[in-house]
């Protein structure tokens, strides 16, 4: 069955996406939190029907007890990785004390690594004093969470979206990892150049005017195209963009602008993938850097 098969990756990714962060954050890296906080950002608004927005890049700064937020529905999402009943409580005395609940009357604490199986209600309620209603047992979410709800929505077309955005971020990325050896600014660019040339394949065979090399009308079946993008074009997009973010330092001055703009691009194909009617078309791939990557490493 199709849906099961879909929930089955979902289950996957999550475990790897929920490993990768007690991995990371017991070597005392903890990137992996805030890079968390803009993927879950699509997801849980799949799930919760909302439109969330990263509160630290709206205001400007940390903010208090609250990461995500959808001020519309009255929806707060605290994301840690941390499960500790320690952790609830002190974003509970931050959410009361700064009179949140005036503003958001919902109030979810998403743990990363997973929640504890009980948490003491009666000391909750002694930090919500009844000004708002958080319950443990229902409010403290974690992977399992979001994958029971879904199962519950019984909505296809919303696990099909989740899993595209799994598959995006939690899939080929984790092969970033195996490029701890790059030392040079010519050793970033082999690393990058093998996804250039797949992805330039691929838009040359399936892209939307593929058929312009040949003198043929658009083809109106985009079908392999969609599905190229999702499977191959976004994924070899995050590549490397992470390893671009990573080794950053080794870039040259007169060509950061080039690869800023990559950046850019890759950020905005990935919401036209998202919705159609995003308009990309100032932020085009740079054909330029295939040049410069070209040079460095010697065709």
């Amino acid at each position: 069955m199709r849906q099961q098969e879909v929930l089955q990756a979902i289950a996957k990714y999550f475990s790897r996406f929920k490993e990768q962060v007690n991995i990371l954050n017991a070597n005392g890296e903890f990137a992996i939190n805030i890079h968390a906080e803009n993927v879950l950002i699509k997801i849980l608004n799949i799930v919760f029907e909302c439109n969330l927005e990263n509160v630290n890049y709206v205001e400007g700064k940390n903010y208090d007890s609250i990461d995500l937020r959808d001020t519309n529905k009255g929806l707060s999402i605290q994301v840690t990785s941390t499960s500790n009943i320690k952790k609830i409580k002190d974003t509970l005395k931050g959410y009361t004390e700064n009179e949140h609940y005036n503003v958001y009357s919902i109030l979810k604490v998403l743990v990363l690594t997973g929640r504890q199986e009980r948490y003491s209600q009666d000391s909750l309620d002694k930090i919500i004093e009844g000004k708002y209603s958080f319950k443990g047992s229902v409010d403290i979410i974690d992977f399992t969470t979001l994958y029971v709800l879904l199962n519950k929505q019984n909505d296809l077309s919303k696990m099909l979206a989740v899993k595209e955005l799994l598959e995006a971020q939690f899939s080929d990325i984790l092969e970033a990892g195996k490029y701890n050896d790059i030392q040079l600014f010519k050793d970033l660019c082999k690393a990058i150049k093998p996804y250039f040339e797949e992805n330039g394949r691929i838009f040359k065979k399936f892209g939307p005017n593929s058929g312009a090399d040949v003198k043929e009308p658009l083809r109106w079946n985009l079908t392999l195209w969609y599905k190229a993008r999702r499977e191959k074009l976004l994924p070899n997009n995050k590549i490397v963009s992470t390893l671009i973010n990573e080794y950053v330092s080794l870039i040259p001055e007169e060509h950061k602008e080039l690869f800023d703009e990559f950046q850019s691009h890759a950020y905005a194909f990935e919401k036209h993938c998202e919705d159609a009617g995003f308009d990309y078309t100032m932020y085009q791939f740079p054909k330029r850097i295939v040049d410069v990557i070209n040079q460095v490493v010697g065709e």
